[in-house]
């Protein structure tokens, strides 16, 4: 499947875009400004909830009516993401974290679970007994590819290879410029390769 909407048919992002409230299956649907509206949601959950989607999606699984109105079930793990009040929610390590930036290039944070054998404190609570600790970590969501990279330097450098004059404007930078100025070259990569959505 192809992830592109159609020059004619589509807009830039921008701020005053209103993505229609809902759960995107895929990315496909993201882009098309397609999701399963929320009155095709098949549950119990009262749908006038403030929280109704957040609701819905930690459930295990889904059930709505599709376009011809035939009832689907579908794991909510395999779910793209969904939009509530006007934000949206991407699926990452099955939780669905909020995007902050919203572009070719997305980032949101997530909190992560690592294992404790690089982090013990003897004096914690439960010493010896957990084996893992959780970790707010930030990252970066690439939109071309459907791909989920830890928010650094290193990631940086990757995805700015796709634009010949940005990667060398920062690799002249010093390694601790180059830490400073991530959310800088984000929104410098989005500024010059927009994401592009269906026309509302």
């Amino acid at each position: 499947m192809s992830i592109n909407v159609s020059a004619q048919d589509s807009v830039a992002y921008s701020r005053d875009y209103e993505f229609k409230e809902g759960v995107f299956l895929t990315l496909q649907h993201f882009l098309n400004n397609e999701p399963v509206l929320k009155s095709d949601i098949i549950t119990s959950i009262p749908i006038n909830q403030v929280d109704f989607l957040k609701e819905v999606m930690q459930q295990k699984t889904i059930k709505y009516k599709d376009a011809a109105g035939v009832e689907k079930t579908l794991e909510v793990s395999t779910v793209w993401g969904y939009c509530q009040n006007r934000a949206l929610y991407l699926n990452f390590n099955k939780e669905f974290n909020r995007l902050n930036t919203i572009g070719s290039l997305c980032h949101f944070a997530a909190t992560v679970t690592t294992p404790t054998s690089s982090y013990r404190d003897p004096m914690g609570y439960n010493y010896g007994i957990n084996t893992t600790y959780q970790e707010l970590r930030q990252f970066v969501y690439d939109s071309s590819t459907n791909k989920v990279y830890d928010f650094n330097t290193k990631t940086m450098e990757f995805l700015l290879k796709k634009d010949d004059a940005l990667y060398k404007e920062f690799m002249k930078l010093k390694k601790r410029k180059k830490a400073d100025s991530l959310f800088i070259y984000l929104r410098k990569y989005n500024e010059k390769h927009p994401l592009y959505l269906a026309k509302k």
